[in-house]
């Protein structure tokens, strides 16, 4: 079997049991971070999706009483008030 390493066809078999277990190692990390690029990929939509979801359904801030509307309401200091 033919191993391409930097542009260049080597044959398997002129390595040592070392150096293919080191081009094992090297496939599989390649491999391991490829799928994990696309995890966080993943995560990182995930988390932008509900982020947003989030913010589009903040619960709607109450407006503070404008001084008029207190005024309104407040009976006057010299206002007798009866039951």
């Amino acid at each position: 079997m033919a191993i391409t390493i930097n542009g260049k066809e080597y044959d398997e078999n002129d390595f040592s049991g070392d150096v293919k277990n080191s081009i094992l190692q090297v496939q599989n990390s390649n491999q391991q971070i490829a799928q994990l690029q696309a995890e966080v990929l993943n995560h990182q939509i995930i988390a932008k999706h509900h982020s947003q979801n989030i913010q589009d359904n903040l619960p709607a801030e109450e407006e503070s009483p404008t001084e008029e509307a207190t005024t309104a309401k407040a009976p006057h200091p010299d206002t007798l008030v009866t039951e």
